[in-house]
């Protein structure tokens, strides 16, 4: 391959579901497959309007020929790009209230912190649960290919910042065969695959170490940690989609999280929306064009809770040389578990 272009995928989540009681093993297996097999998300393949071209007869590519004693005018369809199937987009209601972004979420902040914070049993540890999906597609001789890549995502962390990290692959999915065999002779997967990776004491998730800041300030600041400061806003919204992925995050925390995003400059309240796991939210977003295409990044909150729902990625002008149709989801993820239970052996 001479080139490979992965679309980003974000890695993480944001706390779904702090003050809200465990899921059952039926319902988690329910909003998994709701989320991940669902046809609302899954579209079928869109492909451009044919254009029609009427070819004359011309030396060496005659089209014209006699029927029934008169003349026929072949009308050919020139050859169409065919696009990767990528999940709908979201429907957007009119915002929950008429309140800019801004104040709109440190109501909601106001909201997270005055939860009651989850009980934690003797024994347990920080448990979480998502499923992703990513659009990953690779480019080489002029020709890209995509796959649909849905992932899920299994942690544990303990107080010593040890833990276990879990991501299944599930099978991508291809808009055609001939796709799926060109992804197979470029060297990447068609099947589904497990990685289990455990961490001694200090080893999980190294990005985000220690107690998670209840101060937006402290927190903007201890996202970056050891880095220089992000130059764009919405770098900051990325880190607190991967930050509440991997991390439990108590009522303070969170509501430290909704400050820290109401004074991110250009963050818009997009409408309210059901989320892909079924759950009503209200959704905010940053445009952005940081990391070269122009793409609008969505976080989804719980208004009862200020529990934040999932986080979306979507292309909103040009695809560049991905093979996609604008607007276009390149990356989503919903938050289904945010618990405190046992290690498994």
């Amino acid at each position: 391959m001479n080139a490979v272009n992965e679309v980003r995928q974000l890695l993480g989540g944001l706390d779904p579901a702090q003050g809200v009681q465990p899921a059952d093993e039926e319902r988690r297996a329910r909003d998994l497959a709701r989320v991940l097999a669902s046809g609302r998300f899954l579209g079928t393949a869109r492909r451009a309007v044919p254009r029609r071209r009427l070819w004359l007869a011309a030396a060496g590519a005659a089209v014209l020929a006699v029927a029934a004693g008169g003349l026929a005018v072949e009308t050919l369809r020139e050859p169409q790009p065919a696009y990767a199937v990528t999940p709908a987009v979201l429907t957007y209601g009119s915002p929950a209230s008429a309140e800019p972004a801004g104040p709109r979420l440190r109501r909601l902040a106001a909201v997270a912190a005055a939860q009651p914070a989850l009980q934690r049993p003797a024994g347990t540890v920080e448990h979480l649960e998502s499923a992703n999906w990513f659009l990953d597609s690779s480019i080489s001789g002029g020709r890209t290919v995509s796959a649909v890549v849905p992932q899920e995502w299994r942690s544990w962390r303990s107080d010593d910042d040890a833990g276990r990290m879990i991501k299944k692959n599930l099978p991508p999915t291809f808009r055609s065969d001939a796709d799926r065999r060109q992804w197979q002779r470029w060297g990447s997967r068609v099947d589904s695959s497990e990685e289990t990776l455990d961490y001694p004491a200090g080893g999980f998730y190294s990005s985000f170490k220690g107690a998670v800041p209840t101060d937006a300030a402290a927190l903007r600041g201890w996202l970056t940690a050891g880095r220089s400061a992000h130059r764009s806003p919405v770098q900051y919204l990325e880190d607190v989609a991967e930050l509440a992925g991997v991390r439990l995050l108590n009522p303070a925390q969170r509501a430290a999280l909704l400050r820290l995003l109401a004074d991110l400059p250009g963050i818009t309240a997009t409408g309210t929306v059901t989320d892909r796991a079924g759950r009503a939210g209200e959704a905010f977003s940053i445009t952005s064009s940081a990391h070269g295409l122009p793409a609008q990044y969505t976080v989804i909150v719980d208004p009862g809770s200020g529990a934040l729902w999932g986080y979306e990625e979507v292309l909103t002008t040009t695809a560049g040389r991905l093979n996609v149709t604008i607007p276009a989801v390149i990356s989503y993820r919903s938050y289904l578990v945010a618990e405190y239970a046992r290690l498994p052996r």
